[in-house]
């Protein structure tokens, strides 16, 4: 009698977790919806330290992967426009992690830098001098003015969907 009833609870919690699991996933769909909220919230922000950088011509992508703990990639590019009138480029990829849209990594390129970023940490090269600056954006005296920096801190919580 008791092994029926162990075996009885074992069923009912296998159902219960099963569901969980399935009530748990996302589409693509919703993923991509998701994705195009964070998009729309980036192509209003402005940045640089004239607080006039903004984002034009952002596109993005969106594919399944064969992880079942990351289900989803994400790619975001988009052309940088400043103030010296020059187009630069953003590329940016996410990753759907535990249900949240994760910031994995990315690039800023301009005229006369590249900044390399992954999660937090950052690698600005630039034409005029030899030595990278490299730092983390959530360090206090990081005064920084990125874009990235702004979808990392200000859109997302220190790289993860709100």
């Amino acid at each position: 009698m008791r092994r029926r009833q162990s075996l009885g609870l074992v069923a009912v919690l296998a159902c219960g977790m099963l569901a969980a699991g399935a009530a748990g996933k996302v589409s693509e769909a919703e993923a991509r919806n998701r994705l195009i909220k964070i998009i729309e919230q980036l192509e209003k922000t402005r940045f640089c330290q004239s607080g006039r950088c903004r984002y034009t011509d952002v596109r993005f992508q969106v594919s399944q992967t064969d992880r079942a703990d990351r289900p989803f990639k994400g790619l975001i590019r988009a052309g940088i426009v400043r103030p010296s009138q020059t187009l630069d480029k953003a590329r940016y990829q996410l990753e759907f992690i535990g249900g949240r849209w994760q910031l994995m990594g990315g690039t800023e390129s301009t005229d006369v830098n590249e900044a390399l970023y992954t999660g937090d940490n950052y690698e600005f090269t630039s034409a005029y001098g030899r030595t990278p600056v490299r730092g983390k954006l959530t360090d206090p005296t990081n005064d920084l003015e990125t874009g990235y920096k702004r979808l990392y801190l200000k859109i997302l919580d220190k790289g993860r969907e709100r």
